[in-house]
């Protein structure tokens, strides 16, 4: 049997909103953060394994490899422009910071 809409009190609703409401912020904040980390950890691989002083990436083409979307990627390394990011001169102390992600023969 179904209850009258009269007899639910109107509580429950606004309470159901307002304990589903943290946990979709906090699973879009779980989402967000791995798109960042996934994003960081790509960018620092390319960078470390291009002997070029200046590099430029392209947010679209770090989306694809990565499996997100562009805007996720735009927002998550958000010192770019509008669609992509370009590092000039990297110094020997950046590229010592960067080590760990070289990738082995290179």
């Amino acid at each position: 049997m179904v209850p009258d809409h009269d007899s639910v009190p109107r509580q429950t609703k606004t309470q159901i909103l307002q304990w589903r409401e943290p946990k979709v912020a906090a699973q879009k904040k779980r989402v967000y953060n791995a798109v960042a980390h996934r994003a960081a950890n790509h960018l620092n691989t390319q960078i470390a394994n291009n002997e070029s002083d200046t590099q430029q990436y392209m947010f679209a083409n770090i989306a694809y490899d990565i499996g997100a979307s562009t805007d996720d990627v735009r927002s998550a390394l958000s010192n770019g422009g509008y669609n992509g990011v370009t590092f000039m001169g990297i110094s020997a102390e950046e590229r010592t910071a960067l080590a760990r992600y070289r990738r082995e023969g290179s």
